[in-house]
């Protein structure tokens, strides 16, 4: 079956009171827009066509696309009944068309799929039940059967008071839809063409409306102003930790994370209070990531243990590693397993070797370590000359001392070791002992 995906993005969102359209204002780090097309991108045999209205370079500038998606202009804005007539010629012969909002994020691939499962002379309309109906259209039956959709302001205080409400979100025929969408008016408070409306105009031509429900009223929230913003931050929050509380996942508090991206996480990992996950991001089983960590794009093997106040971005982490606390790893950082970095120690652009250990207070920038090296408190790798930066190489089993600075570009060989307090300019042979630093003398104060 060939799925034809309307996606309405056309709106300004004023009342967002954000300098950027509506559907560009980001959840979990990602345009709200690119969220509905990420999703529907996943339904099978699917094009998508995106109905704009101003900011249309800025949009499609902003978000990433299916090959063969569909740029559509509407240069009114006289309501969605008016957005989908843009669309109405651009649709295959023979597909479904599934109508979709660029503000309305969390739609689940599982409810969509339910929605376009229809016979013929059916329509799919997602509804849910709400205790404050406010704001929404209200679904109007007869004999349990839908026959209309009513807005709120055109409602009278009976149908006010009905609790089942429209998402907007539709699943009809391009052969009904383009039979339909002509007939819809405009007589109504707003002057504007109602989507809705479709729906009496679908019960008068003998088409059966189908009402589906989400599994959560989140999967339906949009987004008009920065509270409801913020509500959609929280929701998206939840689902994501409830889905991996349910694979095994243990948190501390699943109100206390924050959710940034395409986040995966092994059984029996926990996850202590005020974490950010950010991007994609691959967690394995039976590890800790302490309070306050961040985790950004980064793939975390099994059994790792990040301590608190942590952050991690851009890097590979082995398995059995321990981190921080207060440690910064990354970018382009590749540990491998068993290795230890410790309190305020920073690694950017290196290679670990396992067994390896940096447990306090050190910098490691431009660095290829062997295996089971130490490396002291104090420990600086001078990688920046003022013009380029160099690598400096390590040796398995080296020791390199407390507060010794290597000056790269440098080479020091297997199990040498550096005194404390050197400063190493010239590479150093294998099995050596170098020491940098001048011969102590004890002046006389005067």
């Amino acid at each position: 079956m060939k799925i034809d995906v309307i996606i309405l993005a056309a709106g300004k969102g004023t009342r967002m009171k954000s300098s950027i359209p509506k559907v560009l204002n980001k959840l979990a780090n990602k345009p709200l827009l690119q969220h509905v097309i990420d999703t529907c991108a996943l339904l099978k045999n699917t094009k998508l066509h995106i109905v704009l209205g101003n900011e249309k370079s800025l949009i499609k500038a902003s978000v990433k696309v299916p090959r063969g998606t569909n740029w559509i202009s509407q240069k009114n804005q006289l309501g969605t009944g008016h957005a989908v007539k843009q669309a109405l010629s651009s649709l295959r012969p023979g597909a479904m068309t599934l109508i979709m909002y660029g503000d309305v994020p969390l739609v689940s691939l599982s409810t969509l799929n339910k929605l376009i499962s229809l016979k013929k002379n059916q329509m799919g309309l997602l509804t849910f039940i709400t205790e404050n109906p406010k704001g929404y259209g209200r679904i109007v039956k007869e004999k349990n059967k839908v026959v209309a959709i009513v807005e709120e302001k055109d409602a009278t205080k009976k149908e006010r008071e009905i609790s089942e409400v429209n998402s907007g979100i539709i699943a009809i025929s391009a052969k009904d839809l383009k039979q339909l969408i002509p007939y819809i008016k405009n007589k109504n408070s707003s002057k504007e063409y109602y989507l809705t409306d479709i729906i009496e105009l679908a019960v008068k031509e003998k088409i059966l409306v189908k009402t589906i429900q989400p599994s959560s009223i989140f999967e339906v929230l949009g987004a008009n102003n920065p509270e409801e913003l913020y509500e959609l931050k929280k929701a998206h929050n939840n689902i994501s930790a409830n889905t991996l509380a349910l694979a095994g996942v243990k948190f501390a508090d699943i109100d206390r994370l924050d959710f940034r991206g395409e986040i995966k996480i092994g059984s029996n990992t926990f996850v202590d209070v005020n974490v950010i996950f950010d991007g994609e991001v691959n967690i394995g089983k039976n590890c800790f990531i302490g309070a306050g960590s961040i985790i950004k794009d980064s793939v975390i093997k099994d059994g790792v243990v990040v301590e608190p106040n942590s952050l991690i971005e851009s890097s590979l982490i082995g398995s059995l590693c321990k981190i921080g606390p207060f440690a910064h790893i990354g970018p382009e950082v590749k540990l491998e397993n068993k290795v230890e970095i410790g309190n305020f120690v920073e690694v950017k652009r290196s290679k670990i070797g396992k067994n390896t250990k940096a447990k306090h207070l050190a910098y490691i920038g431009d660095g290829d370590i062997g295996e089971s090296v130490n490396i002291g408190a104090g420990t600086v790798f001078v990688n920046y000359d003022g013009k380029k930066k160099s690598k400096t190489k390590v040796g398995s089993g080296a020791f390199i001392g407390s507060n010794s600075s290597l000056v790269a570009p440098l080479k020091i060989g297997k199990n040498s070791m550096i005194g404390a307090g050197s400063v190493v300019t010239k590479d150093v042979p294998e099995n050596k002992l170098a020491l940098g630093r001048s011969r102590q003398r004890n002046i006389k104060r005067k």
